[in-house]
């Protein structure tokens, strides 16, 4: 009974039809399940602040709307800004941006015009389904079997992240798409002398490095390998020429709106330092385990498994040279600043990840027959880690994002219209509070009294201070003020933050005799 519900479920999700639906529906399940409001935190809750931002002011106006900037020009309170230690926000030319592209803000638009803050999901669904579409089109140039599309599709669901960044706030699944996209028309590149999939795949590599700069490192490795054949076949040029056109175009851009070409990002890189030994270790990250994340092989170990495949003059062989050439290039060269991982699986190579999981079910169906005993069973061990490892992410996430909704309202009932946030407490940018928030971040005591005296000149009393309990127990909270006293003081505390509301009133200095 189970082979024939196999057979028919396998037979449905063998065709193209069938491939998406059953793709689409679950992930619309997924998204169903984990929307929780839209409410998001960290980098999320900054790229929600960020279209907010956008329909405030209007395109093409991409910079951020900072409540203080009439009384502080110069940003001091800026929240979360990289001259501060941060990783979010950064000033030019008397206006302030987010680290994020803004090219994922212009996506978004259209979305959130129509359906709202649930708009950036659909966008992530949207392109979810999209890639499912350009999985299944390579696994038709792999001749894949009808099982063998049914169990990487469930695979690819349930034990990777992919569900979550296809149904999150994040423009990684766009660059999944384009790289995925790509790499389908470069491995169509001996089937015809049509220079079409060349420049299609140069198209679509441009495209995704709009909203992943690892994507430049991506098709740069790529462009090394096809570097070797130029000379055998001239046409080959055409895939690195089409992006790199598409990358000047995007330089442009950047340094225009932001002044720099690799746009804030670039900002952000430019504020780490290089160490090799670091970077050493980040390539370890990135493949096994760092900082609590597991790597790409420690989340996926059946991809060991790739072993078996052997080498020939094809595209694919051509594909994974330059993928291997990708993660080393990205463990020496990605800032050992960002934190690489999302607990299961390595963010930074989540764009080749759909495609790698493919190349293994295909190695797999390919060399089943002739795998003894043993490592058949390793394979289905590895495999079911892999399932267990992503739904149980999942459910952590969920989970988490529940906490989140739940801390947002506590501080949406508890804070006073202007919120001050300690350092390294920033946790909801202004307009994740249920009703919009004046948001400052203070970076010592000191600046306090700064930030105080510039509030106080324009008729602002009441002010409540925000940390994370851990950080910033109730005694400490609050900094000491030499200008000011508080009155009608009101501390709270939620599962993770304290906070506490106060009436600040101007102590005027006595006479000296």
């Amino acid at each position: 009974m189970f082979n024939r519900l196999l057979s028919r479920v396998s037979s449905f999700t063998g065709k193209p039809s069938g491939f998406l639906i059953f793709g689409a529906v679950f992930l619309s399940l997924f998204l169903a399940w984990q929307y929780q409001t839209g409410i998001r935190v960290g980098d999320g809750a900054v790229k929600q602040q960020q279209l907010a931002d956008l329909l405030q002011n209007g395109l093409p106006d991409f910079s951020c709307r900072y409540s203080g900037k009439e009384i502080d020009p110069e940003f001091q309170f800026l929240p979360l800004d990289l001259k501060k230690g941060s990783t979010m926000t950064h000033v030019y030319k008397g206006k302030c941006y987010y680290v994020f592209p803004f090219y994922y803000t212009a996506i978004q638009y259209p979305f959130a015009l129509l359906m709202g803050r649930f708009g950036s999901f659909f966008l992530s669904l949207v392109f979810g389904i999209l890639t499912l579409r350009a999985l299944f089109q390579i696994s038709e140039v792999f001749q894949l079997k009808e099982k063998s599309k049914f169990f990487f599709l469930i695979f690819l669901l349930f034990g990777s992240a992919f569900s979550l960044f296809s149904t999150d706030i994040s423009e990684t699944i766009i660059a999944i798409y384009g790289v995925t996209q790509g790499i389908y028309f470069l491995l169509k590149e001996d089937e015809s002398s049509n220079s079409a999939d060349l420049i299609l795949a140069g198209i679509f590599f441009g495209f995704a490095a709009f909203f992943r700069q690892e994507t430049i490192l991506l098709a740069a490795s790529l462009s090394l390998v096809y570097a070797f054949r130029i000379f055998r076949n001239p046409k080959t040029a055409l895939f690195p020429f089409v992006f790199g056109t598409f990358l000047f175009i995007q330089a442009a851009i950047n340094f225009s709106v932001v002044g720099h070409p690799l746009g804030s990002r670039g900002y952000l890189q430019e504020s780490s330092s290089y160490r090799l030994i670091a970077q050493i270790y980040y390539l370890g990250q990135l493949v096994f385990l760092g900082k609590g994340s597991l790597g790409l092989f420690g989340a996926y170990p059946a991809l060991a498994f790739i072993v078996l495949w052997r080498p020939k003059s094809d595209p694919l062989t051509r594909i994974l040279y330059g993928l291997v050439i990708f993660i080393l290039i990205s463990g020496f060269l990605t800032s050992t600043k960002f934190w690489q991982g999302v607990l299961f699986g390595p963010r930074f190579l989540m764009t080749i990840l759909p495609f790698l999981l493919l190349v293994l079910f295909s190695i797999l169906e390919k060399n089943w027959e002739k795998l003894s005993k043993p490592f058949k069973i390793a394979v289905v061990l590895f495999l079911s880690y892999s399932i267990v490892g992503g739904v149980i992410f999942d459910r952590l996430y969920y989970k988490f994002t529940k906490s989140i909704v739940n801390e947002q309202k506590e501080l949406s009932d508890h804070t006073s219209k202007i919120v001050i946030y300690r350092k390294g407490s920033v946790f909801l940018p202004s307009n994740s509070f249920r009703e919009e928030r004046e948001v400052y971040e203070i970076d010592t005591a000191e600046s306090f009294d700064v930030l105080l005296e510039k509030l106080h000149t324009i008729g602002k009393t009441q002010v409540t201070v925000v940390g994370f309990k851990d950080a910033y127990p109730k005694d400490i909270l609050v900094p000491k003020s030499e200008h000011f006293e508080f009155k009608n003081r009101n501390f709270y505390q939620s599962p993770s933050i304290n906070m506490e509301t106060l009436e600040i009133i101007k102590v005027h200095a006595k006479p000296q005799r």
